[in-house]
């Protein structure tokens, strides 16, 4: 067999014909022909028959074993009409790239597994060529309809350089896709996503987020008809901060530890805060405190309503009855003050999602809906 047609075989590169193979010092470099006739711009795509000139290009592509492979072709510059003088287009490499097309889907795949510094010392590259192959590799794969049509977002913030800088990531919560991101996590960065959408932002009903006061604005600005769900886990950290908080003060104004009732604040701490389902033993007296209504339970029954109740007026229904001497009090003085969130009253709540209709129950699953007025 021909060492060209092994080649052919071995590589199958689209498009292409291998013409000539050479074994040198740097590797493996295989020489290829256009299998077409007619030159097409790397810009626009059209097929254009004015050449300007020609220059020897070389792409890297996967190793064979040990050695490094690449990819040698006399490319033709065209006059194109609308983009001017461009490189031809061909179909194993993207525009622009010295990497073939299976280099790059190599190299953005093990992206996605470890970090850049691994993958430049496995595949031999420098570090920021990785990064440069991961954003060619996205822009090629990025589906330009991933932001029409929709109905329910979710908006939060990741924290990467080890908490240092911050994206915002927008989601698609029927598809649970990412469709946005862009670093920053204030209402300039949110505001900017809004603003690319445009008109199309007229079919989102129900955008979750967290507490940040900088999406709250921007939703308002962006969205001002849509429904604001809260992410439950958030509402549940900051009714569990207010518990503390009341315990602390009630703990040192019971004289800390030197006294019963101190002892007995302290020692209710993991009672108010744990799940009741997390008890021990039902002879325990710690799991008979836990078995109480907590800030956990309270979380539940509020990520599943769909009325966008609030802690002002659903906690109270349930302490005085049930609650155990003591905590009751402890935990209607955390709620009363620590609300900072306007709630809406119930008639309100039960009389909007019945004109917002399903979508507001579906983004209410995931998070309490609260309206910011």
């Amino acid at each position: 067999m021909r060492a060209t047609t092994a080649f052919n075989r071995l590589l199958r590169l689209p498009g292409a014909r291998v013409i000539d193979v050479s074994f040198t010092a740097e590797g493996v470099i295989v020489e290829v022909a256009l299998r077409r006739r007619r030159a097409a711009c790397s810009g626009c795509g059209q097929v254009v028959r004015a050449v300007h000139d020609r220059a020897q290009r070389r792409w890297r592509h996967l190793d064979l074993g040990a050695s490094r492979c690449f990819v040698e072709h006399r490319l033709r510059r065209v006059r194109c009409a609308d983009c001017g003088v461009r490189v031809e287009a061909v179909p194993w490499a993207r525009p622009g790239a010295r990497h073939t097309r299976d280099f790059e889907d190599l190299a953005a795949f093990l992206a996605q597994q470890m970090a850049k510094t691994p993958i430049a010392r496995l595949l031999r590259v420098r570090w920021d060529t990785v990064g440069r192959i991961v954003e060619r590799v996205v822009s090629d794969h990025l589906d330009a309809r991933r932001l029409e049509g929709l109905v329910q977002i979710g908006v939060d913030e990741i924290a990467y350089r080890r908490g240092q800088r911050y994206l915002t990531t927008v989601c698609d919560h029927r598809t649970g896709a990412i469709v946005w991101m862009r670093p920053g996590r204030n209402a300039a960065t949110l505001q900017a996503f809004f603003t690319e959408l445009s008109e199309r932002r007229q079919s989102i009903r129900a955008v979750s987020i967290d507490m940040s006061g900088g999406y709250a604005k921007a939703v308002r600005e962006g969205l001002p008809d849509a429904e604001v769900c809260i992410d439950p886990f958030h509402v549940c950290q900051l009714a569990a901060r207010a518990v503390d908080d009341v315990r602390r003060s009630e703990w040192n104004a019971k004289g800390k530890s030197k006294t019963a009732g101190g002892k007995w604040v302290k020692g209710v701490r993991w009672s108010l805060l744990k799940a009741p389902s997390a008890s021990r033993s039902p002879s325990s007296p710690r799991s008979a405190r836990s078995r109480s209504p907590t800030v956990a339970s309270f979380g539940r029954s509020c990520s599943r309503s769909s009325c966008g109740c609030s802690t002002t007026w659903t906690i109270p229904r349930w302490l005085p009855s049930t609650s155990p001497p003591g905590l009751g009090g402890l935990l209607a003085r955390s709620f009363g003050r620590s609300s900072s969130w306007p709630a809406r009253s119930a008639a309100t709540a039960r009389a909007s999602s019945q004109r917002s209709g399903s979508g507001s129950r579906t983004a209410g699953s995931r998070g309490s809906t609260r309206r910011f007025g």
